[in-house]
């Protein structure tokens, strides 16, 4: 299974923000069912094969189904709904990746989040800022979003203590290359 911290900045790059606790809940019965965690509440990743497949991980349904939410519920509920989703979908892609890709993966996500400039103009989040790159009604604009700044300081903390226990994926981030102030702020 992914790591909680791996989901954590894939979300901050899809959804502008890192659902850190949206996935130690998600996971919380892997503490005691280690990879069999999987078996709670996790319905989408056992229904891959029949509803949905890697060549359409999300099918016009679900996302009927999400978008009702955002109109009935709420944009925040829909989206949580939408990280749930890309959760198991990741899991799903993760138990078929051999160990040395699955660190490959790792290392090019922590030296990612180590680089806010990039994450700044890849993914359109300033996590120095506090805001993220959004279309509302066809025009741009840098949504401001307040706890993001915090977010992204929990997530780097996190990472930085992931990358200094593991030998390995310290490696693989030399291999992508630091930049100068990947870490400042």
């Amino acid at each position: 299974m992914a790591n909680g911290w791996f989901h954590a900045i894939v979300d901050l790059i899809a959804f502008g923000r890192p659902y850190l606790d949206v996935h130690q809940e998600k996971d919380k019965a892997a503490r005691t069912l280690g990879s069999r965690h999987r078996t709670v509440d996790h319905s989408w990743y056992w229904q891959f094969g029949t509803s949905w497949t890697f060549s359409d991980p999300f099918p016009s349904g679900l996302r009927k189904t999400i978008t009702e939410s955002a109109s009935t519920v709420g944009p925040d509920f829909a989206e949580t709904q939408e990280v749930i989703f890309t959760h198991e979908y990741l899991d799903r892609v993760w138990d078929d990746l051999p160990h040395p890709e699955r660190k490959y993966w790792e290392g090019f996500m922590v030296w990612l989040l180590l680089n806010p400039a990039l994450l700044k103009t890849w993914a359109g989040v300033d996590v120095r800022e506090g805001t993220i790159h959004r279309v509302v009604d066809g025009q741009e604009i840098w949504e401001p979003c307040a706890e993001l700044k915090e977010l992204y300081k929990r997530l780097r903390r996190y990472a930085k203590f992931v990358e200094w226990k593991d030998p390995v994926l310290r490696e693989m981030i030399e291999v992508f290359g630091q930049t100068p102030n990947a870490g400042s702020k």
